[in-house]
């Protein structure tokens, strides 16, 4: 009773932070921004190279699925993957706590050959290839933004939580049997914690196999250069002047906005995050608000469609997902 007391409260509470956090972003990037000029920034949109953007983003989502299904290292049809994907992408912009990507490892976790833990763990991977990337990038281009204190700051703190994640994983993949050990002394059911773990650190395997790592990464490296021309068609039917500077700075400033807590879908974060991003360029804020509502848009509602239609073609419902994410949960603890 005090335990469901007490994570119910921190889920309330992590709620709440979320919706403070996301309110405070979209507020603050509106009054940057004023109504009337973003609503004229809007009216000018061009509709040629949003279609390209759109085109361009379901052409990067076929290449982060060949990197799952690299990372998942079974074979599994790229349909399923594709479904399972944007399924979790459609959890995630309407359900709290990012529960989709809990939500797609369960639905993958189904196929023959794989487990949720195994397939929760080529999501780590997958999460860390992000950050890699955006730290990178931001690194990269930090000398471009000398003057915003806050890309410095963001930057390293990236850095140092991909620091400490690789070192993590590099120890458990070196130390397993301590890893193993500890686990072992967790309160509960003993065999069935050392299932979880062993499920967990197969699914690191790829960590430890140099072609699968090399094949991941790399279709991960092109879903980035293809979002980083994805970005620049979106901003360059808001700003017909944006370089592709900008739009590789918005990609990672914008990566790494949405990891601090907000409300599902990242809203206001993206936003804030993205106006702040080109405010470096000089860009007015009622253009640049203007460019990540259209950006953010356009990439929420392709993902939500094409998740809600493989729900509806696998007979789930988001709330019995959402059930099945929560029952999940509370079986492990």
């Amino acid at each position: 009773m005090g335990a469901g007391v007490r994570s119910g409260g921190a889920r309330w509470a992590g709620l709440l932070l979320g919706l403070a956090v996301s309110a405070a972003a979209l507020a603050l990037a509106l009054r940057w921004a004023g109504w009337r000029p973003l609503r004229e920034a809007l009216l000018q949109v061009d509709l040629r190279f949003l279609l390209l953007g759109v085109a361009v983003f379901l052409i990067s989502m076929m290449a982060r699925v060949a990197c799952w299904r690299a990372l998942i290292g079974r074979e599994v049809g790229f349909g399923r993957v594709l479904a399972a994907l944007n399924e979790g992408y459609l959890l995630n912009n309407v359900l709290p706590w990012r529960m989709g990507e809990l939500g797609r490892a369960i639905l993958m976790g189904r196929q023959p050959g794989l487990s949720t833990p195994l397939v929760l763990s080529s999501i780590v991977v997958e999460r860390l290839y992000d950050m890699i990337l955006a730290v990178g990038l931001m690194l990269v281009l930090l000398p471009v933004a000398a003057g915003a204190a806050w890309a410095s700051r963001a930057a390293w703190i990236g850095a140092a939580v991909v620091g400490m994640a690789l070192s993590f994983v590099g120890f458990a993949l070196r130390r397993p049997a301590m890893i193993e050990g500890w686990v072992a002394r967790l309160p509960g059911p003993r065999p069935a914690w050392l299932r979880l773990w062993g499920s967990f650190r197969d699914g690191l395997a790829v960590l430890q196999t140099p072609r699968r790592l090399a094949m991941s990464f790399s279709w991960m490296a092109a879903s980035w250069a293809l979002a980083l021309l994805e970005y620049w068609a979106v901003l360059h039917a808001v700003l017909p002047d944006v370089q592709p500077l900008w739009a590789a700075f918005m990609l990672a400033a914008t990566l790494l906005g949405v990891a601090v807590p907000s409300l599902p879908g990242y809203v206001g974060v993206f936003e804030a995050a993205g106006v702040a991003a080109l405010s470096v360029f000089g860009v007015p804020p009622d253009q640049g608000l203007a460019a990540a509502l259209v950006l953010h848009g356009m990439v929420y509602s392709i993902a939500s469609l094409i998740g809600a239609v493989a729900l509806v073609l696998d007979g789930e419902t988001l709330t019995g997902l959402y059930r099945q994410t929560r029952d999940w949960l509370a079986a492990a603890a």
